[in-house]
């Protein structure tokens, strides 16, 4: 995707020295309900691209941070985010998505976002949650803010998680910890649920991230 800028167009290089705020929103309306937001308050972002997968890692690098819309509910919308995370490794990304449950916001921060923003909330709240992930906080709706911690897993359920990560099948791990299968399928049920994914790719995924902070 073309990168969209203020002035004449610019190399990738020229702009990534001077990015402060990336907006990253494919679709139109999104676009526009974000821009208004910011404009409301007397900013507009420094780039606008209409595709994560457009952000290269100097660009994401030099941003102070990068605004994206998520869909919170949709794993895949999650996973992708994940993937921006890594990329954008020390920049804050600021998560613009529908309104969602306390386990989704969870989710959302486990893959690596700073702060989530619910649509609703959009002009209320977006320009003071760049102001505070600029400043190293994490910002969360304030009536979801109990249900955000982190999940609290259990020796055994580690070690499921550890095996899976591994690569092995429910059967494998059975076998490896000498217990049914059955035993472990009731593992892997309250994993997904702890973390609030659908698969055991954002199990392992979600694993990763928890054991990493």
């Amino acid at each position: 995707m073309s990168i969209v800028e203020e002035e004449k167009p610019a190399r990738t290089a020229d702009v990534a020295a001077r990015a402060r705020l990336l907006l990253v929103a494919g679709d139109d309306r999104d676009r526009a309900l974000i821009l208004a937001a910011l404009e409301e308050a007397g900013q507009r972002p420094d780039v606008i691209l209409g595709d994560r997968s457009a952000l290269a890692g100097q660009l994401v690098g030099e941003a102070a941070v990068v605004i994206v819309i998520c869909d919170v509910d949709r794993p895949a919308e999650v996973t992708a985010l994940r993937r921006l995370a890594r990329v954008a490794r020390e920049t804050p990304i600021v998560v613009v998505s529908p309104r969602s449950t306390a386990m989704a916001v969870r989710r959302t921060l486990d893959a690596g976002a700073a702060a989530i923003v619910f649509e609703p909330e959009l002009f209320r709240a977006l320009v003071p949650s760049i102001r505070a992930v600029e400043s190293g906080q994490s910002v969360v709706p304030r009536d979801l803010r109990a249900g955000v911690e982190r999940p609290y897993l259990s020796h055994r359920e580690r070690q499921v998680l550890g095996l899976l990560s591994e690569g092995l099948t429910n059967a494998e791990i059975a076998d490896r910890l000498i217990l049914a299968e059955s035993t472990i399928k009731s593992h892997m049920s309250a994993i997904f649920v702890k973390f609030g994914v659908h698969s055991r790719k954002e199990a392992v995924a979600a694993f990763a991230d928890l054991s990493a902070t």
